[in-house]
């Protein structure tokens, strides 16, 4: 769980380049959200966040590691429109819902407080204070992050808390999230990661959803400061994808002792740009509609989207061995598809293809018609 104090708000911006659909930051920007996922100005948005990047240097880091959302949910001393005039000309910006009269360029919604079921809020307590409904006329989007305790799977599950809570507090907003982070419980099976995010979308109903993805341990004393290895961080983002997720998220803050917002190894660094930019070249299958998939092998969670006109699967092995599986989509032609940056394609026989994978392994496929 990320430690945090109660908050009645938090920003989100956006860094836009010319790949991401063209968006304006030089005036608020009509945004909308579907169950596909989020739309900004005419294009579908794929969000890949970070969270409290407060200062120009960091939303800068954040865009060279190919980061389109930075979620500002704490900048002590930095007023919403001052944030907003930070990110002017490369950002777009959701701030807190308690500044919701707010306006100005690159505007693109709200954000509720974090974690409300953690942070003395119920659904109905939260509506009142924040009286803002979905779907707004005004062309602004509302978001929402929890906890990951609906998860009824020894140590996330909450005692507190019922998992249709967790549904009310997602279907208040446009698009909703949560953190979960496997590694900083010490637990190793990241099989959780697709649980979750599977678990979450139903409680979410049509309410597109997104998952915060942990970068390393947020203190020494974490799971005996475990390091992060670039293939955990490359599972857990795609598992989360494969799990429903129409936008991911890092949490890069530790605490050792003192706070710092962006404390990731070189290795994980490398891993999160190399993630980032593979999510940029199938959008089109991220944003697409679900159709039928399977795998004949427990350890391969796989999901099949349609998009742009073409079929995309994604799928990752959830262990550390090998495993060789076999992956049908009824919706793949008996021809072949390609293996998205791995220069190799693989024959369709009965609209299933075989294929291997190494630990941790994740695999994009596509066919064009």
């Amino acid at each position: 769980m990320r430690k945090r104090s109660l908050v009645l708000g938090a920003v989100l911006v956006a860094t836009f380049g010319t790949t991401l659909a063209g968006a304006s930051v030089q005036a608020t920007a009509h945004a909308s959200a579907t169950a596909r996922g989020l739309i900004v100005g005419d294009a579908r948005f794929f969000p890949v966040m970070l969270i409290d990047q407060c200062a120009p240097a960091d939303v800068a880091r954040g865009k060279s590691l190919g980061i389109n959302l930075i979620v500002n949910e704490s900048c002590p001393g930095v007023a919403p429109l001052q944030q907003l005039a930070t990110m002017r000309g490369s950002a777009l910006a959701v701030l807190p819902i308690a500044a919701a009269k707010a306006r100005g360029a690159g505007l693109v919604g709200w954000t509720y407080p974090d974690e409300p079921e953690n942070n003395k809020w119920t659904p109905a307590s939260l509506a009142k204070a924040f009286p803002y409904p979905r779907g707004n006329t005004d062309g602004l989007v509302t978001f929402m992050t929890t906890g990951g305790g609906f998860l009824r799977q020894a140590p996330y599950a909450s005692t507190q808390v019922a998992p249709a809570v967790y549904g009310k507090f997602a279907q208040l907003a446009d698009m909703a999230g949560f953190d979960l982070y496997p590694l900083g419980h010490c637990q190793s099976d990241l099989s959780a990661v697709y649980n979750a995010q599977r678990a979450f979308v139903k409680l979410a109903g049509s309410t597109p959803t997104f998952q915060w993805i942990e970068t390393g341990p947020i203190k020494p004393t974490y799971c005996g400061g475990f390091t992060m290895s670039p293939a955990q961080l490359s599972a857990e983002v795609w598992l989360a994808v494969v799990g429903g997720a129409r936008g991911i998220g890092y949490f890069t803050h530790t605490w050792s002792p003192d706070h710092q917002a962006f404390d990731v190894t070189p290795a994980v660094q490398t891993a999160m740009s190399q993630t980032n930019a593979l999510l940029s070249s199938v959008t089109p299958g991220l944003l697409g509609t679900t159709v039928a998939s399977s795998a004949n092998s427990p350890a391969i969670k796989v999901i099949a989207r349609a998009g742009g006109g073409k079929t995309y699967v994604f799928a990752v092995n959830t262990t550390r061995s090998d495993v060789k599986a076999q992956i049908r989509v009824p919706a793949l032609n008996d021809n072949s598809v390609t293996v998205v940056d791995e220069n190799r394609s693989l024959p369709i026989a009965g609209h299933a293809l075989v294929d291997h994978f190494g630990p941790l392994q994740v695999n994009v496929y596509v066919q064009a018609p």
